[in-house]
């Protein structure tokens, strides 16, 4: 399937998604509810934001380095943020991908997207351990069968991974193969500097649980923090499932049901909102200069 096709599709996903959403909350009440929020907690909600990207783009360049590529850590910074407006428009943040175009001069592009494709497997393991202590701490079971999918998914890849080697393929498809699957096979030799990668994963998912914490200040919602760190990985994972725009609506209907003891429908979509805007939107306009260098 084409890229465009998928991108469109997504499209009509997130629109189908939103009007569902908004037969059963009031878009007015929304709209009132974002123009209650205070500016100052939105404000302050970008330093995590910024924190994290500025480990993200460490961890992306020690991913790098582990494969023998010695790249500057302001030159991934940069590639990392040219990448933003494409993951905006893509399902699961499949845009990234696009980190091999830049990258191509330096780093066979099949390798550069096995490194993209190593980052998501610590993200979604840093999803599924802290989506996991919420669903038995908070007793969410009915998220539990989409988490044992992707533990299930998330082993068969590593497994693949690992075993690519032996099995018996044309050579140009083995080549692209060995090429996507290489920084992981070499990570699964290097303890200490996977246990490092596993740490920064860590780190950046705590920064965005942190941010989320001012989201709901910034819309004077009293939640305890413990609780935000037990569901909205939960939320953020679901938002992953690659149906939608930067998993627009999906997320936004986690956080309504996960949530619904501590807001109202419209106080929790504004949220889910906001949620989109600073962690795709805002950061897709920021990455345009940075896009239209590299190009």
């Amino acid at each position: 399937m084409k890229k465009e096709t998928k991108s469109l599709i997504a499209i009509l996903a997130t629109i189908v998604i939103f009007l569902l959403i908004f037969t059963r909350i009031d878009i007015n009440s929304v709209i009132e509810e974002l123009s209650k929020a205070n500016l100052f907690y939105l404000a302050v909600s970008v330093i995590p934001m910024i924190f994290a990207i500025i480990i993200q783009s460490q961890r992306w360049q020690q991913i790098l380095r582990s494969m023998g590529y010695a790249i500057p850590y302001f030159k991934c910074l940069h590639i990392l943020m040219a990448s933003f407006p494409l993951t905006s428009v893509t399902p699961s943040k499949a845009g990234d991908v696009i980190r091999g175009y830049y990258l191509r001069k330096e780093i066979n592009p099949t390798r550069t997207i096995g490194s993209v494709l190593t980052e998501r497997i610590f993200d979604l393991s840093v999803l599924i351990l802290f989506s996991s202590i919420g669903i038995i701490v908070y007793g969410r079971y009915e998220f539990l069968f989409v988490i044992l999918m992707s533990l299930l998914i998330l082993g068969v890849i590593i497994l693949i991974l690992s075993l690519t080697s032996r099995f018996t393929m044309k050579k140009s498809i083995k080549d692209k193969v060995d090429n996507v699957t290489h920084s992981m096979r070499l990570l699964l030799k290097q303890k200490k500097v996977l246990l490092s990668i596993l740490v920064s994963s860590i780190l950046i998912w705590l920064l965005a649980i942190v941010q989320t914490l001012c989201f709901f200040y910034a819309l004077d919602i009293e939640i305890p923090t413990i609780f935000i760190i037990g569901n909205i990985p939960i939320a953020i994972f679901i938002g992953m499932i690659p149906i939608s725009l930067g998993g627009m609506g999906t997320r936004d209907a986690a956080i309504v049901i996960l949530f619904s003891d501590y807001g109202t429908p419209s106080q929790l979509l504004s949220i889910g909102l906001i949620f989109s805007f600073f962690r795709y939107w805002l950061l897709a306009f920021v990455g345009i200069p940075f896009m239209k260098r590299m190009i």
